[in-house]
């Protein structure tokens, strides 16, 4: 490459700004990525080691793999550094050496610092991934919530630029109750306890079911000068320790950043599995995380995932054939998820339980739980304050009754699940028989039995959920209700839920005799209580409950004298 090849402004960019000199010479770093090219009529392009660097002194390279060019540049020869990094591709002015050094049987040689590179189809930000066993943790805390409690979500680093970065969430981790707010703070938090505070919007979002995490690319709004210099710092730094872990045998010390303060930080990985009270609630925490994910995936306008909806009806059915009674009480086992996938996961699950006992065919079943899963996301689409008012106005009202046309919107992709079925158990399921639901005042014969089997099983849930305008009844309470409000639920629905999941059913949550606090996890073929599960205080079952009584273990409780509702 001759002088007049020189890159000019018209397709590179120039970057003089010494911290962002020094990001790249760390990406140049990289294994494989540096080429030194001699300029001259021979030019040829050599891969070269960038071994080290000292801001505003030097760059140092081992030269012992390209010796063959070494008299060229003992003359005086001029070179060319060049490599594709992330921030697109490099090269720099023409450079000589100037002074070689020998260290056991290694050559090396000195240069010195570039004062200015340029960067062809250069990005917003140059943007340093982490690698494989680095970890930097992402806090996002939002108000936004229904009942404008604090909420934390907990992700980890995967890289970094001075506009942005990509974090990964774990979808069980309740995602939809903080993202995507159009602006939130974001902590990071490096090894050593250094935190860094920004205010951020999110720009894209991509899900992987397979490895159960949400990947959020977000941008950085509003940055200060000072934002921007300490960000640069950060980037340079984890490109700095990538380069350090990639290159065998590197002996360069560790960034001061990745040295750990406290191994059992539990900031930092925390893509890790959660404890769950069973074996069943942590399958089922699966389903409830694909259900949180597609929620904030709505929120961004992205439409029904049609083969993930699929997928995961089939997993309810199957965790009911494999053990119904396990599948029920999983549902109460979810706490971290936002109410309205919690809530469609639960009607899910006792309305397929229920109409698997009336002989439903399994491809019908299907259909009804996957529309019930997501019957009420919906909701999650608008405002948050909507959900923490007392008493709706009338255009208040109107508002909340439109999470039923928002969410039949994003239906579309699904095509597999017949108008009829969506009808029933997205349209109908608010509707009452006396006319009084929503959206559409559809009253008496109009409304089809999946709906009407959906309103019970769905207000029964709901009931046993607190809202602003009145407080959460027990299971027992809930169904008890319904029974008072023939006019508005299928009277032959109601008996057969009452009869299918018995008067105290499975989640009820009791206090005996002896004060002992306990789940009810079985019943027999009467309905009646013979199995429960022993549990230290009042919030949603985990892993802390004790031990499985039952037979004369559970007479021994004596008798039943409360049924609570539990503390959310």
């Amino acid at each position: 490459m001759s002088d007049a090849k020189q890159p000019t402004s018209n397709d590179f960019t120039p970057v003089n700004s010494i911290v962002e000199l020094a990001t790249y010479f760390e990406a140049l770093s990289q294994p494989g990525v540096a080429v030194l090219t001699l300029l001259g009529p021979a030019e040829k392009g050599h891969p070269v080691v960038l071994v080290d660097q000292l801001e505003e002194d030097y760059l140092l390279f081992d030269l012992s793999a390209i010796r063959d060019v070494v008299p060229s540049l003992r003359r005086g020869g001029k070179f060319i550094l060049s490599g594709h990094t992330p921030g697109g591709l490099v090269r720099t002015n023409p450079l000589t050496v100037r002074e070689f050094s020998t260290v056991e049987n290694r050559l090396f040689a000195y240069v010195d610092w570039p004062k200015e590179i340029f960067v062809k189809q250069r990005r917003a930000g140059f943007r340093a991934s982490l690698r494989i066993g680095m970890y930097v943790g992402v806090t996002l805390r939002s108000t936004e919530t229904d009942d404008m409690t604090t909420v934390e979500l907990h992700g980890d680093l995967k890289d970094l630029s001075a506009t942005g970065c990509l974090v990964e969430f774990y979808m069980q981790d309740g995602v939809s109750r903080v993202l995507p707010d159009l602006a939130t703070e974001i902590e990071l938090y490096f090894p050593n306890g250094t935190t860094f505070h920004v205010q951020a919007k999110v720009r894209h979002l991509k899900t992987d079911h397979d490895r159960q995490v949400l990947a959020v690319g977000f941008e950085f709004v509003d940055i200060s000068k000072l934002q921007e210099r300490e960000l640069w710092g950060y980037v340079r730094e984890i490109e700095r320790e990538a380069s350090r872990n990639a290159v065998s045998g590197d002996k360069r010390s560790e960034s001061e950043l990745f040295r750990v303060r406290d191994e059992d930080d539990r900031r930092l990985g925390w893509r890790h599995a959660h404890a769950y009270a069973t074996p069943m609630a942590r399958r089922m925490a699966r389903i409830a995380g694909y259900l949180d994910s597609q929620m904030v995936m709505l929120k961004q306008g992205h439409p029904v995932n049609s083969v993930q909806l699929s997928r995961h009806a089939d997993r309810v059915l199957d965790m009911l054939e494999d053990d119904r009674q396990e599948t029920l009480f999983a549902v109460y086992c979810m706490h971290r998820e936002s109410r309205w996938v919690k809530h469609g996961l639960a009607v899910a699950v006792r309305l397929g339980d229920l109409l698997h006992a009336v002989k439903m065919p399994r491809d019908l079943r299907k259909a009804v739980v996957a529309a019930a899963m997501v019957h009420d996301l919906g909701k999650g689409m608008l405002p948050p304050e909507l959900w923490r008012a007392t008493t709706l106005s009338m255009d208040l009202y109107k508002e909340m009754q439109s999470h039923v046309g928002l969410l039949l919107d994003k239906m579309d992709d699904v095509k597999w699940l017949s108008d009829v079925v969506k009808s029933n158990l997205i349209e109908q399921i608010n509707e009452r028989l006396n006319g009084s639901g929503y959206p559409h005042a559809v009253k008496g014969d109009e409304l089809g039995q999946l709906a009407r089997a959906g309103a019970v099983v769905d207000a029964i849930d709901a009931m046993q959920r607190s809202r602003p305008d009145r407080p959460a009844l027990s299971a027992f309470a809930a169904a008890r209700s319904l029974q008072t409000k023939l006019d508005q639920f299928d009277e032959a629905w109601v008996r057969r839920y009452i009869q299918h999941f018995g008067v105290l059913p499975i989640g009820s949550l009791l206090r005996f005799e002896k004060g002992e606090l306990a789940w009810v996890v079985g019943l027999d073929a009467k309905r009646r209580v013979n199995r429960v599960r022993i549990t230290p205080h009042k919030g949603p079952p985990d892993d802390k409950m004790g031990e499985l009584v039952e037979g004369a273990e559970l007479k021994a409780l004596g008798r039943i004298r409360d049924v609570l509702v539990p503390e959310h």
